[in-house]
C-alpha cells in the first residue's frame, strides 16, 4: 500500500513553539508536549500504520539532525520503503547518505517534485505548494497549520487542517486520500464552468458597449461583476458618474501629495517634463 505524509520534524526543539496545534494534539492524546515524547509517539503511529512492504511518499522536513548518521538512524526506525522529497530543513548530504544506507530503505530521493496518478487523477508531489492548471492537484507540505485557499492545493503537513481531522501524525494511504481528491476536482470543475459561462456573458457586454464603458484587467470575478454593472448602466441609460452621485462620491480630479507620488511610477508626461527626454525615443528634445 502507498502512503503519504509531510513535516514530522523529529528532534526539532522549536516545532512545539511554532505549531500550537501539535501541542494540543499531543495533550488530547494524553502525551506530554515534549520533543522526546512527540518523537516516540510519531514513530509508533507510523510503525503501527505502515508495514515493511508499504511505500511512504514523504514530502519533506523529516527533522533536525546535525549528523548524517542520526538522519539515517531516524529513517531506519520507521517501517516501509521511502520516497523522500527534499524539504527546506533536509540537507542534501543527509539525503544522499540515507539513499546509500540499506537500513533506511530509501528507494528514491526527489530534489524538487514528482508527478504521478492516484486513482487516475494526476497529482504533483513536492514539499512546496505549486499553483497548477486544471486538472492537476498540488500535494504539498511545508506550511504546517497555514492553508492556501485554493482547491488545487492540498496541504498534507501533519499539522494541516485536513490531517488534523484524522489520527494525529498518521500517514494517510492513497486510498483514504482519494475521496478528497475527487472533491477538489469536482469543486475546481464547477468553478471553471461558472467562470466560463460568466466570461461568455462578459464578452457580450464588452462587445456591445465597448465604446461607452470599458473593462480593464480585473480578476475573473471582478470582471463578471463589472460586466453586470456595465450591462445595467447601459440598459438604463446611466453612467459611472450616475453611480458616483448616487453614493455621494466626489467626482473630482485627484491631486497627489509628494508622499503618494513616491509610491507610484511617473506618468509618461511627468517623465518627459522631469528629464527633458521623449518618452517614446529616450532622446533629449531640442
Amino acid at each position: 500500500m502507498d502512503y503519504i505524509i509531510s513535516d514530522t520534524h523529529f528532534n526539532h526543539e522549536k516545532i512545539l513553539y511554532f505549531d500550537k496545534s501539535r501541542v494540543e494534539s499531543l495533550k488530547l492524546l494524553g502525551i506530554a508536549p515534549t520533543i522526546s515524547e512527540m518523537d516516540r509517539y510519531l514513530e509508533k503511529i507510523w510503525n503501527d500504520t505502515v508495514t515493511d512492504e508499504d511505500t511512504v511518499y514523504f514530502l519533506g522536513d523529516l527533522g533536525m539532525f546535525r549528523k548524517k548518521q542520526d538522519f539515517v538512524a531516524q529513517l531506519a526506525r520507521l517501517r516501509g520503503k521511502k520516497i523522500l522529497f527534499k524539504g527546506n530543513h533536509d540537507h542534501t548530504d543527509q539525503l544522499k547518505a540515507a539513499y546509500k544506507a540499506p537500513e533506511a530503505q530509501v528507494i528514491e530521493v526527489v530534489e524538487t517534485a514528482k508527478s504521478l496518478k492516484i486513482d487516475g487523477r494526476q497529482v504533483w508531489l513536492s514539499h512546496y505548494a505549486v499553483d497548477l492548471p486544471y486538472p492537476l492537484l498540488s500535494l504539498h507540505g511545508h506550511i504546517h497549520e497555514a492553508e492556501y485557499q485554493r482547491d488545487n492545493m492540498i496541504n498534507l503537513s501533519l499539522d494541516s487542517a485536513y490531517m488534523q481531522t484524522r489520527v494525529f501524525g498518521q500517514p494517510i494511504s492513497f486510498e483514504a486520500l482519494s475521496p478528497l481528491l475527487s472533491q477538489r476536482i469536482a469543486a475546481i470543475s464547477e468553478a471553471y464552468q461558472i467562470e466560463s459561462e460568466n466570461k461568455r456573458y462578459d464578452r457580450l457586454v464588452e462587445r456591445a458597449f465597448d465604446e461607452k464603458i470599458t473593462i480593464n484587467k480585473p480578476t475573473a470575478t471582478q470582471r463578471h461583476e463589472l460586466a453586470l454593472l456595465v450591462d445595467y448602466l447601459n440598459k438604463n441609460d446611466l453612467t459611472y458618474a450616475t453611480v458616483l452621485k448616487q453614493f455621494n462620491i466626489p467626482n473630482d480630479n485627484k491631486v497627489l501629495s509628494e508622499k503618494e507620488k513616491e509610491k507610484v511610477n511617473l506618468t509618461g508626461f511627468e517623465f518627459e517634463q522631469q528629464t527633458g527626454m521623449s518618452g517614446n525615443t529616450g532622446i533629449k528634445d531640442d
